[in-house]
Formats: structure tokens, sequence, C-alpha cells
């Protein structure tokens, strides 16, 4: 009985934090990294590559939190300069937006 006991509570750690259908806290209050790394394989990395690193069109986004605060790369999402799509409203929520622009700020 102890060691079914000691087992379980060995696979509840092992899985902690692994976000399994939860939100992930970003620094950004009230964003989710995991809905904002959704939304940016879906919207974003065909231009702008797997993970920020440049897809040919796009620059690459690593590194953007040294170059750019949260509330600019927001702004950029929610009004960007040709040739970037405009996403919001129609193809984002202002909480996508959100999602992504916190992705975004973590690459």
């Amino acid at each position: 009985m102890a060691a079914i006991f000691a087992l379980c509570v060995c696979m509840s750690a092992c899985g902690a934090g692994r976000g399994h259908g939860r939100a992930t806290p970003s620094p950004i209050p009230g964003a989710d990294l995991v809905r904002g790394r959704l939304v940016y394989e879906r919207e974003c990395s065909a231009c702008h590559g797997v993970r920020g690193a440049g897809g040919g069109i796009g620059p690459s986004l690593v590194d953007q939190a040294r170059r750019k605060s949260f509330a600019q790369v927001q702004e950029i999402v929610l009004d960007p300069a040709a040739p970037m799509p405009k996403l919001y409203p129609s193809r984002m929520t202002k909480g996508q937006v959100r999602d992504v622009s916190a992705y975004v700020e973590s690459l």
C-alpha cells in the first residue's frame, strides 16, 4: 500500500508544471505562453520562422525582449506596418494578441 501511495505521489510530481490543459503563466499579467505559442505557430511562424528564428519573409524575433518592450510588441501586433498582415481583430482576439506578444517576448 505504501509503495502504491509513493508511486502516485511521484507521478503527480513528475507531471506538475507541464501545463496539462492549464494556463502557463508568463511574466506579463494575464498572458499565457502556451496559448501564445499556439497562436504564433498558426499566425506568425510562416513569416517569422519556427520559434522566431526568422523565416525569410519576416525578421527574427529571437531576443525581441532586448529590443522592444512588451507594450511595443503588442502595439506592432495590434497595428502592424506593411508587409506584416493586420490580424487583429479579424483573426486574433485581444487576449490572443496579449498571449502571442508575451510569447514573442519569451523567445
